[in-house]
């Protein structure tokens, strides 16, 4: 699929133009504030939020109750850990998308109506965006994943772009105990050289339809509908207590980056991500802000730039809270 994104001399020039502040301000002029890294990741691309061709354009609440899995969201490996307030459950695809997360027990926060989860990237230097969300559309650009190992407690899967520019190659893991999570560390190496100048720039994204709790018939409309919200660090979506009358109890879904990005010469730079959406997100340009009472979704964003052979090494967790 391709994708309008500016054009940029080099990777490391749409590095420095969205991530650096006014250096000098005119004598004559006010001094012009930094801004805030959520807002300077997503002022670009400045565009307007499009879906991609094959997930739906609009999904009514009774249709989302309705929808039928599909053979993007079929469980291949499926990890169980701890019982009541520590209880997880969750599965993974062939292609390596979280389609089920249930914790506590009996709280399922993933599966509900259509199953969305998964991964984007988008290329800036040749426009480019390659994304599998499960229930929530595919791109079509991918070859078919490869298993590499499985274990009770883990699964790794690698994944080729068609045009062989990148492998993607993630580790799933379940991490059990108190406050158990699903931990997914994804590995993404730049087997191309640069179209242009510098380095491959581009964008790496984790991405779910968070649907927390029972949102589904019984409970009514409302749900679908919770609040969503982001910070430096993670993304998340929940019922609030004040809401918890509708029939839902109040809990919530997170991601969370944990730990650095590797390597350090990637200049890597991350961002939650909140859409009033629960559509799968335009990986090129990402929703920006709060959304409240909305049947939204979550994510976490990655920025860098690579040369052939590095690769990129980074780690989120969904957990309960």
């Amino acid at each position: 699929m391709k994708v309008k994104i500016l054009a940029l001399p080099s990777a490391y020039l749409i590095v420095l133009t969205m991530f650096t502040g006014p250096a000098f301000a005119q004598d004559d002029e006010e001094p012009v504030p930094d801004q805030s890294l959520q807002n300077r990741l997503h002022n670009h691309p400045p565009q307007a939020k499009a879906s991609n061709p094959d997930a739906a354009t609009s999904k009514t609440q009774q249709q989302k109750s309705d929808a039928i899995i599909g053979e993007h969201s079929s469980c291949a490996y499926t990890f169980s850990s701890g019982s009541g307030a520590t209880y997880l459950q969750f599965c993974v695809t062939v292609n390596g998308n979280i389609v089920k997360f249930n914790s506590p027990e009996g709280v399922e926060q993933i599966a509900q109506g259509a199953y969305g989860e998964g991964y984007g990237i988008c290329d800036f230097n040749r426009s480019t965006a390659y994304y599998d969300f499960a229930d929530d559309g595919n791109s079509g650009n991918w070859d078919a994943p490869i298993l590499i190992s499985q274990n009770a407690t883990s699964v790794k899967i690698a994944r080729t772009t068609s045009d062989g520019v990148w492998t993607l190659t993630q580790t799933i893991s379940m991490v059990a105990g108190a406050n158990p999570y699903a931990k997914v560390l994804m590995a993404l190496k730049n087997n191309a050289p640069p179209v242009c100048c510098g380095g491959e720039g581009a964008y790496l994204m984790r991405w779910a339809d968070a649907d927390p709790d029972h949102a589904d018939p019984a409970h009514g409309n409302d749900g679908f509908l919770e609040d969503f919200d982001r910070t430096l660090g993670s993304a998340w979506g929940y019922i609030p207590f004040a809401d918890a009358a509708s029939g839902n109890d109040y809990y919530g879904l997170m991601i969370q980056n944990v730990g650095n990005a590797t390597p350090p010469s990637a200049g890597v730079l991350g961002n939650g991500v909140a859409e009033s959406s629960d559509g799968a997100p335009n990986v090129c340009a990402p929703e920006n802000g709060q959304a409240l009472e909305v049947d939204g979704s979550i994510g976490y964003l990655y920025l860098f730039v690579l040369n052939k052979g590095q690769t990129l090494t980074v780690t989120d967790r969904y957990m309960s809270f």
